[in-house]
């Protein structure tokens, strides 16, 4: 007996303890149920993450996101999976997301911009760094002149100190490997500091170099240029680890060239059997005559009029034949990967899909019954008139002052006959500009003065604060009032229908929700909720700050 009771007291104590730690694991491990579906904590935090704008705040319950299933599952009973319309945005955005992915794993991860890496490359092509002067001149014959009179760097610098009012000398400042033509680049590293280099030709001009400094690897140099030369590593290994990808895919997929039909296809129209020959054919995609010479024509468009060689034309149709086996072959690998199974593109690929079922039910069941006509455009628009007036305006010149003594002298020498504009040019450096202001806007002191006005006037002193407190002395001549104006009708009618097309979708949407949570068995996990809502809008604070 006693040993009987020992195990109820342990069983009950078992029981106590998986009601609290452990209760999720035997079965009330969800927030919401909805037709016998239970959804997760994790799983209203992977929909809150895609679902939510910045800055909005968690919901004071679970019910967006139970309409929002509400919805999702309705569109799937009713089939609207099938839809050519949802199929299509599913296969754009698998392929969109796809070849994504397949560049990520294929080139970019593959890519190493680690300082082991980089400075190998800034060695090689950024240094040594050279600080360069140069005389430069398109008449040989003065080139040698130059060079017969520089016998030191003293005489160079006398003589660009000399020539630089004629535009014939520059400091080029620090040139590094990369800055340097190839055709004299060897010369110009090779130089020692100090040292004269030239007459060189470069591009039919004549140079005579002074290179002033020389400087090998920096540490500092090195940090300075580091983001550039990531960016030349990056560009570069990124060609070759596409080149690589594009060479092993066309050893995996079928792809054939017909380059006879290839070699005779040029700007001009193609006959009937050349424009139905296949040129490229990858399985079952095919780029015929027709389609290579819309796109030639297409490219040569490009080139601002000018007609390309036929060694350019060829190499025209050569990277169009690449293009299209480059990109019907990444989207193919991309596509048969099928990233969309497993994350990290599965996650979001699980809300799109469920909420483009969420856009087809709204497309296709609730819009079609928004009714809007022009005749509750008109009604709407005549309710509410002052939504669509411009209110009443005035232009104004302006003297202000915080100075109530200089307010009172400018004043009296406008009374006395001066120049409004001209007296407000001593007030302030810009004078009085005219300007246009809405009459609400104006403060409560200057807008009851001028309401009372004539065009053309000029006010009294009108003293008012600031919203900082301050005291001012404002003196204002009235340039001209304009009054309230409403918009016609057919200014605003487009909008109005579109607002009230808006409203009328919301409410049926809202008729439509209630429909389906009549016919629906939900249960709420309060306890769960309060706890969620408590930790994302804490995680959302830790955001903010």
């Amino acid at each position: 007996m006693k040993r009987y009771q020992i195990f109820i007291k342990s069983l009950i104590l078992f029981f106590l303890f998986i009601s609290g730690t452990a209760w999720g694991f035997w079965g009330r491990d969800y927030l919401v149920e909805i037709n016998g579906q239970k959804y997760t904590t994790d799983d209203f935090k992977r929909w809150w993450k895609y679902w939510k704008d910045p800055g909005m705040k968690v919901p004071e319950t679970p019910d967006p996101f139970i309409d929002w299933n509400l919805m999702a599952d309705e569109a799937l009973a009713l089939g609207l999976d099938q839809e050519p319309s949802y199929r299509r945005k599913l296969d754009i955005f698998i392929q969109v997301r796809s070849l994504m992915q397949l560049k990520y794993d294929e080139v970019d991860s593959r890519i190493d911009l680690s300082r082991k890496t980089l400075w190998p490359e800034y060695v090689k092509n950024y240094t040594p760094r050279l600080k360069i002067k140069a005389l430069i001149t398109n008449d040989e014959n003065e080139v040698q002149a130059w060079k017969e009179k520089i016998k030191t760097p003293k005489d160079f610098e006398t003589l660009f100190e000399k020539l630089s009012p004629e535009g014939k000398a520059r400091d080029f400042g620090w040139e590094r490997p990369i800055t340097i033509p190839e055709v004299i680049k060897d010369k110009v590293l090779s130089a020692s500091p100090g040292e004269i280099l030239g007459p060189l030709k470069l591009n039919n001009r004549f140079y005579i170099l002074y290179v002033e400094e020389k400087r090998g690897p920096e540490e500092e140099d090195f940090k300075k240029v580091r983001n550039n030369v990531a960016t030349r590593v990056k560009k570069r290994e990124s060609q070759r680890l596409t080149a690589e990808l594009i060479k092993r895919l066309r050893e995996k997929y079928p792809v054939e060239i017909n380059q006879e039909v290839l070699n005779q296809i040029g700007l001009e129209e193609p006959p009937k059997d050349l424009a139905g020959a296949t040129v490229l054919k990858i399985a079952d995609k095919s780029l015929t005559g027709a389609d290579l010479h819309k796109l030639l024509k297409k490219e040569a468009k490009l080139r601002a009029g000018k007609t390309p060689s036929s060694q350019e034309l060829n190499q025209i149709k050569q990277r169009i034949i690449n293009d299209s086996i480059a990109q019907t072959l990444t989207t193919w690998e991309a596509i048969n990967r099928h990233y969309e199974k497993r994350p990290p593109l599965k996650e979001v690929y699980d809300f799109y899909r469920r909420q483009r079922l969420v856009r087809e039910l709204e497309e296709k069941i609730i819009w079609p019954n928004v009714k809007v006509t022009e005749e509750d455009a008109r009604r709407y628009y005549e309710e509410h008139k002052k939504d669509f007036t411009r209110p009443a305006q005035v232009e104004m010149a302006v003297i202000k002052t915080q100075d109530e003594q200089l307010a009172r002298k400018v004043y009296q020498r406008i009374q006395r006959g001066e120049d409004f504009f001209e007296v407000a040019k001593e007030v302030d450096f810009h004078g009085a500009r005219p300007e246009r202001r809405p009459l609400e806007s104006l403060v409560p002191e200057m807008r009851e003065v001028l309401e009372k006005m004539e065009e053309g006037r000029i006010s009294p002193i009108i003293k008012f604060k600031s919203p900082f407190g301050e005291e001012w002395y404002a003196i204002v001549k009235l340039l001209k009032k304009n009054p309230e104006e409403v918009h016609p009708f057919e200014m605003v009618k487009k909008n109005i229908m579109k607002t009230l097309a808006q409203r009328r979708f919301e409410e049926l949407k809202r008729e439509y929700l209630a429909k389906l949570r009549e016919k629906s068995q939900i249960k709420i996990h309060q306890k769960t909720w309060r706890r969620l809502k408590k930790e994302l809008e804490a995680t959302d604070e830790a955001h903010v700050h």
